[in-house]
């Protein structure tokens, strides 16, 4: 397949006079195609053989490469070919291909003729550029590169742009059950036929909830604001249902903050007013409106400033913490805010830590005459929380391992450790992993290991799980 400079300039030339119509709108996308980089591709020497000449024009902008392409399927013999799975380097098929599988694009490919790959069509920008001459289809395309499709683009499940760097480029018709543009640039001069559009620029708020409509479950989280692209196109690709049989009512994310109904009869200016350190009345992040609890956004001495309904707590000094290792511990989760309340006795001591998942936190706490009246205290913050917030030991549900991150500051450094249970396993960020009989013995190991950090001068620094956490990742 070697072009020579003279013959190939001179049809690129015809080609270009007679562009017009969807095609020259296609390919004057990135800018108007012009001969002189397809004569600058051709170096010295005045031939070269496709693939370098396709090389050299890649990466950039799609108007010179697809009219390369368009001068190449005029000069070279068509030949059909099948395709590996695979495509990393520089690739030219002259005729049709086709991959009986999913397809991974990380090099250059042009393809003169038709697509046809039955799984998903994943491309890797800017390594990638891919150009298609003739019809392009496929189960499902994740694009995150230059993708120029001159005829059709006929995709059976579901098409992602990722990342907005690149673009897809389509000059016939775009047809898809569910299109999801993210931020990526989309520009189809053909009829688009889809089911399903995000359109470019659309929130992950917006995202998640809209496909709670269409898509099976597993497929989105409206709580975390999350669309879950990659299992999507694992689906696809295994040939499985990724869309529910009929539609189901939308999910909507409920609102972090308080609602104006739970703050009814709670005056959030006066109480802001009496705080002991300079707080935000307008980040709420908890109101109980029966108790007339509020908790507000504070600073630095107090970062989540607590109200109990009739005072702050914290502004008196807090009795000191001679016990290392709790007598019991209440961990208690909100999913909304992702806020947490973690109560521990030591002994006679009630220590309460309140705060958001990985974020702020506030520890108080409280002395009392005996443990068994420290216990009643638990008792009693255990039920006046039950409702708005989910106790919780090992997991937070849909969110994965809870985790407990502990430092210490000495010597002018910072050291970090953290811990999780995942099944009957204790799991440490230094690389520690023991494996118990059930949960119980191990939720027992992970208190004896805070009561070796502790004694060792860390402190507990944040809770944190899903998005956050380093632990659940490894």
């Amino acid at each position: 397949m070697i072009l020579t400079k003279d013959a190939f300039l001179s049809q690129a030339n015809a080609t270009l006079a007679g562009l017009n119509g969807a095609l020259r709108d296609a390919l004057s996308h990135h800018g108007e195609p012009d001969i002189a980089p397809l004569a600058r591709a051709f170096k010295k020497g005045g031939t070269c053989s496709a693939t370098e000449f396709i090389q050299t024009l890649c990466p950039g902008p799609l108007s010179h490469i697809g009219l390369a392409a368009m001068v190449m399927r005029e000069q070279l013999k068509a030949r059909d070919e099948v395709l590996g799975e695979d495509v990393s380097e520089a690739t030219v098929v002259t005729g049709h291909a086709r991959v009986s599988r999913s397809l991974s694009v990380t090099a250059p490919l042009v393809v003169l003729g038709d697509l046809e790959v039955e799984g998903v069509i994943h491309d890797s920008g800017p390594d990638s550029t891919v150009v298609v001459v003739g019809r392009c289809t496929a189960w499902g395309l994740q694009t995150s590169g230059n993708f120029l499709v001159l005829g059709d683009l006929i995709v059976r499940d579901a098409i992602q742009g990722v990342y907005n760097d690149e673009s897809l480029v389509v000059a016939g018709a775009l047809e898809t059950r569910f299109l999801d543009e993210n931020d990526h640039d989309v520009s189809v001069q053909g009829e688009v036929r889809v089911k399903h559009r995000f359109k470019n620029g659309r929130s992950d708020e917006a995202a998640a909830s809209q496909s709670s409509v269409f898509l099976v479950p597993s497929l989105y989280d409206v709580d975390q604001n999350e669309l879950h692209h990659d299992e999507l196109f694992e689906r696809i690709s295994r040939n499985e249902p990724v869309f529910t049989e009929a539609p189901r009512p939308q999910e909507v994310r409920e609102p972090d903050a308080p609602t104006a109904e739970e703050l009814q009869g709670i005056d959030v200016a006066a109480i802001a007013a009496r705080a002991p350190v300079a707080v935000s009345q307008r980040n709420i992040l908890y109101a109980q409106r029966k108790t007339g609890e509020v908790w507000l956004e504070g600073s630095e001495a107090l970062p989540v400033a607590l109200y109990d309904g009739e005072k702050f707590l914290g502004s008196e000094p807090m009795p000191a913490l001679e016990e290392t290792r709790a007598s019991e511990r209440v961990t208690l989760w909100r999913k909304r805010g992702d806020l947490f309340l973690e109560i521990e006795r030591f002994e006679a001591i009630v220590q309460v830590h309140a705060g958001y998942n990985n974020g702020q936190k506030t520890t108080l706490r409280f002395a009392f005459d005996s443990a068994d009246a420290a216990s009643r205290e638990v008792r009693r913050l255990e039920a006046r929380y039950t409702g708005d917030f989910l106790r919780v030991t090992t997991e937070i549900p849909g969110r994965g391992p809870l985790e407990r991150e502990l430092f210490r500051y000495e010597n002018g450094k910072s050291e970090y450790t953290s811990a999780i249970i995942q099944g009957t396993t204790l799991v440490t960020r230094d690389g520690h992993r023991k494996t118990f009989a059930d949960e119980a013995s191990a939720l027992l190991a992970l208190e004896e290991w805070l009561d070796s950090q502790r004694r060792s001068g860390l402190e507990l620094k944040i809770l944190e799980w899903k998005p956050f956490g380093l632990l659940a990742k490894r």
